[in-house]
Order: C-alpha cells, then structure tokens, then sequence
C-alpha cells in the first residue's frame, strides 16, 4: 500500500505576528469607504504549507492547499463578509469599515451558514477531511486599514512517529525465533474536532483493536509487506500517523469501550504468534509531533493490542515537538 510520508512541510510556527494580535493602534491609514460603504481587503495565509522545516520530506502530500475559505466578523462578532478561494494563498474581500475578526479555514468542507463567531468556532471536523490535505485554522484581529492582512493558520491534526524498532530479547530462546513486525497503527483514536479547538471529541475510530476505517487507513495504518524480521536487524523506516486531539483522562484498560488513551501498537509474530506492544499517548494536542525514537522489545508482549506494555516487555522514549521540530518536552523511559 502507498504509506503517508509526508507531513512536516506544514511547519505550524509559521508567522512571526500572533494569530490574534489586534491592529486596532496601526498607524496604516484606513481607506475611505466606497458609496456602498465598503471597503476591499486582501488576506493573506501564512505558516502551514508555506514554511518548510527539517522533516519537508515528508509532508509534502498533505500540505496541498485545496481551498481556503476567509471570514470577516464584526466587533459583535456577526458575520460581514466571506468568501472562498480555491488557488492561492491569498483572497480578497470587500467588508465594512472598521475593526474586524478575519477568521481563515482551509481544506474544510464548505462553511456557508455561519451567522456569528460562535457558529464558526462549533462546526466539526472530520479526521478522514485531512486525507486530502491538512485542515487547518486561523484568526487575525485587525482594523480594515491594514492590508494585506497576514492570517496564521495552524493544522488541527496531531501526528505521531514512531521511528525505530528493535528486538532484544533476554530469552535465549525467544530470540531464536523469528520475529516478523507486520504492521504499526494506532487506535482509540478521536475522529472529530472542532474549528474552535474546544471540544471533546465524539467520534473514535479502532475502538480497542485496529478496524481499518473507510477513508482513514492511510492516516492510522502501516502495513509491511511482507514483513520486516527484527531478529536480523532492526527496522528504521519511519512510521507517520495522524490523529486528533484527546485528552482523555485517566486511562483504563476495560473490554467495554469508554474514551481512553490513543495508543500507538507494534504488531509483532513472534514464532508464529501474533503479540502487540501498544505504547500509551496520554495528552494528545492538537499540531504536536509525539515521535518515538526507538521501541526496544525484550519479551514477548500482550495479547490484546489495548493493553500497554510494561518494562518488562520493553523500553521506549516518547519526545513531544510542535511541527517546527522544537522540543517541547523530553519523554520518558519504562
């Protein structure tokens, strides 16, 4: 199958102004309205597809822009003004004079009965609408005399890496045997999130055990063919998957299905028999990077892919990044 290897070139520091700086003290003059009391403003995205970072590699497929839609509201935060835009990076739109929240969405579906902010910030998201491309937000306070109007939009996706995976067996006998990794994935995955970055997900795809879901296996889902044997060397091609924002807290391990932990899981046949080593994500955010250098296997792991593993069944080390490849914390050692 065709794995993602993409993502990075939507490096999601992108602009060096403040998503929502307010430009109400500008010293640019404000255009004279036109007789019907407009006037036409130019927005402009930045970050995302523009910046490139250490990982561009990888991410070039879904940083395509399809389509970006600009939103003016007024101080009431009553819509103005909108309009879509399906090539460039920049649109223009005539609004009222005045101060204005410049709000812009991209790769999303089509928004075009919104009223106020508020109706905005509550629509959702599907993860399967990031297949195509990143979906991604911003906001820009301005008054209308500033022009082009810079819109920082930043990607409602989280992804996860898992770099590396080597066997090193302490049984003897276990490490005689052929140790095929056939696939790494993740599940208790959230499905849905909000344009206003607020809302607990409530859609969830591979709910305890990988379901394969229609339209997302290439996000979730690696698969090796026909296998790589881990007792001959370690496998060191880079795994990338996406997700959206959980928060879900605390964890549990029940056979009946309740939000938990997103968990990303190395399948393993390990002498003909099929063992999982799901590695825990605990506080998923939204445009971070949680990339797992190296998973050490040293016994045989679970027998449900929901079930974490323990230090005795292997050591990993999680590093949380924001897209722009900055440490944000060190992980940890179990």
């Amino acid at each position: 199958m065709r794995k993602l290897a993409f993502f990075a070139a939507v490096a999601a520091t992108l602009c060096t102004v403040a998503c929502n700086k307010d430009l109400s003290s500008s010293k640019a003059e404000v255009p004279v309205p036109s007789e019907d009391g407009r006037v036409e403003v130019t927005l402009t995205v930045t970050g995302g597809p523009m910046t490139k970072s250490a990982d561009q590699d990888i991410d070039d497929n879904l940083s395509v822009v399809h389509n970006i839609q600009f939103f003016a509201f007024n101080e009431d935060e009553s819509i103005d003004t909108y309009v879509k835009v399906t090539d460039g990076m920049s649109g223009s739109m005539r609004v009222k004079a005045g101060q204005k929240k410049f709000w812009a969405v991209v790769n999303a579906d089509d928004i075009t009965s919104v009223q106020t902010l508020d109706q905005l910030k509550a629509i959702k998201t599907q993860l399967a609408d990031n297949a195509d491309g990143f979906v991604m937000v911003g906001s820009y306070n301005s008054n209308v005399g500033t022009t082009p109007i810079p819109i920082e939009v930043k990607r409602l996706a989280s992804r996860v890496v898992l770099k590396k995976v080597t066997a090193a067996f302490t049984s003897p006998a276990e490490a005689a045997l052929d140790c095929i990794l056939k696939r790494v994935y993740l599940i208790n995955v959230a499905g849905d999130f909000n344009l206003g970055y607020t809302d607990d997900p409530t859609v969830w795809y591979s709910k305890m055990a990988y379901e394969s879901p229609t339209g997302l296996d290439e996000l979730l889902n690696t698969t090796l063919t026909p296998g790589h044997n881990l007792k001959n060397a370690a496998y060191e091609v880079p795994s990338y998957h996406y997700c959206y924002q959980n928060h879900k807290q605390p964890d549990t391990q029940s056979t009946t299905w309740s939000p938990r932990f997103t968990r990303i899981v190395a399948e393993v046949e390990l002498g003909g028999t099929t063992y999982y080593y799901p590695v825990n994500l605990q506080y998923i955010d939204f445009g971070k990077s949680y990339e797992i250098e190296n998973l050490t296997i040293t016994r045989k792991g679970s027998t449900s892919p929901d079930q974490p593993i323990t230090i005795q069944d292997g050591t990993f080390e999680i590093t949380v990044k924001d897209w722009t490849v900055v440490p944000v914390t060190s992980g940890i050692t179990i």
